[in-house]
């Protein structure tokens, strides 16, 4: 696919996108648009894979795949109960 069929492809999924992604859209712009100010930005200092598991992360909150803080807790106490001692 060339350059002028990808901004093609790129102008009609933007078309039809939400507000979610129409936000991320953005903010990747503007996080692109600093890094030509600056190169010492944290997402520049981040390994390919650090910035693969926030996009896999990403994904997984717009799926609603995550689990509550109230549930991890409960299941950390049972597994380490030693570490929770001074708790009621």
């Amino acid at each position: 696919m060339g350059l002028p069929e990808l901004k093609q492809k790129i102008q009609m999924q933007i078309e039809n996108a939400d507000e979610r992604v129409l936000q991320m859209v953005a903010s990747f712009f503007d996080t692109y648009l600093n890094e030509e100010a600056s190169d010492n930005t944290p997402f520049n200092s981040m390994t390919l894979l650090e910035k693969k598991g926030i996009d896999e992360a990403l994904k997984q909150v717009a799926n609603k795949q995550t689990i509550s803080h109230e549930l991890v807790m409960e299941a950390t106490k049972k597994r380490y109960p030693n570490y929770f001692n001074n708790e009621n």
